[in-house]
């Protein structure tokens, strides 16, 4: 029999959104217990274990961020999906060139006809979240000597999203911010 307390909940693809507060949960809940555990000695053995913490403090803040993203990413591809399925639509969004999230406002916008401004300063944003995640996906949090990584480096730092210390780093208030900044972009692609 299984207990109440091993139950799992799951929400259907549409609702994937609300992910996002569990994944904020779990994050705030981490970085409480994390803070907790940080010593307030000066010996190095102080110093590693502080150390050690603020590793694995950011280490659950870039999974939660690349999760987070990822929530967005089928959310946007599940309501494309519905209003496909609404309209008979034949043409696929597997059927363009596009990838992710670019896929799914191109569809809206070719496709269903939606009217979105992909200059407004959220999308913009969302943009730059993704050149962030990309990074962090295919390089990790540190950047390399390189002018295309010197690029980015100067691009993520004039961001309100992450805090570079030199290597990808983020708060939970950063993962708050970054989760109003998913709604906006939800809401705005959802009228």
């Amino acid at each position: 029999m299984l207990r109440p307390e091993d139950s799992t909940y799951s929400v259907p693809r549409f609702l994937s959104f609300i992910d996002l507060a569990y994944l904020l949960e779990a994050a705030q809940a981490a970085d409480a217990h994390l803070a907790a555990k940080i010593p307030n000695g000066a010996t190095q053995e102080d110093k590693d274990a502080i150390g050690n913490l603020n590793a694995t403090r950011q280490s659950l803040l870039r999974a939660v961020f690349i999760a987070s993203y990822s929530i967005v990413e089928q959310n946007l591809d599940e309501l494309v999906a519905m209003e496909r399925s609404k309209g008979d639509i034949q043409l696929s969004p597997s059927d363009l060139r596009d990838r992710g999230i670019k896929r799914s406002l191109t569809y809206a916008t070719k496709v269903l006809g939606k009217s979105i401004d992909l200059n407004a300063t959220h999308w913009k944003d969302l943009f730059l979240v993704q050149d962030l995640r990309n990074h962090l996906v295919h390089y990790g949090p540190d950047f390399a000597d390189t002018k295309d990584h010197g690029d980015k480096f100067k691009k993520f730092a004039n961001s309100g999203y992450v805090t570079l210390r030199p290597m990808i780093c983020f708060t939970v208030p950063q993962i708050e911010h970054l989760f109003g900044l998913y709604m906006k972009c939800v809401d705005d692609f959802s009228k």
